[in-house]
């Protein structure tokens, strides 16, 4: 049975400062080449969404007051369905400002406090009386062992994929998270959340925030198709769904040259 998947694109106009245009480009290429049908439709303001209408959200990064211009339009038109679709297993990755945007509030620089968009228990802060550093360079993450577990079973045949992720970081803000919300994976080398922290990024269900760019996805490939297949089992509602193991070999070796370069 073909497959088809429906990605929605969160305020392209707005948070797109990046460069994680990129992200979307992966998931329209890898799914062309497992033969899987892939639409990508934008969401900016003025959209109003149906529940179920989208198989895997995505939102970028951008300046403080580009992500202030979303907020009222996201919590007028958009946060009862997206929230009542995340909360029932859709897929949805923020990167960097997207990542700070999906959650309760953000202490920007200039000290005002704004309310993000609730998808996720996380709190966010800019630099000021309690935090100074700015997160800024290569960052390398070790994958948690249960979900590089659930990774490894998406494929339809064996296929060796990195323990790790990697990606470019720069961000003032400092996220913490929340209770039910668990961290992405385990910092190696970079910040993270926080310049404390030792965690990088966040989970909650199949939702996922992360401070990689540069891109996230072109550099991780074995990310890309884990929210892929994610989406995918809980689209037709089965969880013996595999995907085809792409060689990747030019995207690995990418991958590993981080590794080697950056990690500790």
């Amino acid at each position: 049975m073909p497959y088809s998947l429906t990605i929605t694109h969160l305020y392209p106009d707005y948070l797109n400062l990046y460069g994680d245009t990129g992200n979307l480009i992966v998931l329209q290429r890898r799914c062309q080449w497992m033969g899987i049908d892939c639409t990508v439709q934008p969401l900016s303001m003025g959209d109003v969404p149906c529940p179920g209408e989208t198989d895997l959200y995505f939102m970028g990064g951008g300046q403080d007051n580009d992500q202030v211009a979303v907020v009222d339009d996201f919590h007028q038109l958009k946060y009862d369905t997206i929230k009542a679709d995340t909360e029932a297993g859709t897929v949805f990755l923020g990167v960097c400002g997207g990542y700070q945007l999906m959650g309760n509030t953000f202490l920007m620089g200039n000290g005002q406090e704004t309310r993000g968009l609730g998808i996720i228990n996380v709190t966010t802060k800019a630099p000021g009386t309690e935090v100074k550093q700015r997160c800024i360079g290569n960052l390398v993450a070790e994958i948690f062992p249960a979900m590089y577990q659930e990774m490894l079973s998406l494929y339809a045949e064996p296929k060796t994929i990195p323990t790790t992720l990697v990606g470019f970081e720069n961000h003032s803000g400092q996220t913490v998270l929340g209770a039910g919300v668990e961290p992405l994976a385990k910092t190696i080398a970079g910040f993270g959340n926080n310049a404390l922290a030792e965690y990088e990024g966040a989970r909650y269900k199949n939702v996922f925030g992360s401070y990689m760019h540069g891109s996230l996805l072109p550099k991780n490939p074995h990310f890309a198709d884990y929210l892929l297949g994610l989406a995918l089992r809980r689209k037709y509602g089965n969880a013996a769904i595999t995907l085809p193991a792409l060689s990747d070999a030019e995207e690995l070796e990418a991958h590993a040259y981080a590794v080697e370069r950056y990690g500790r």
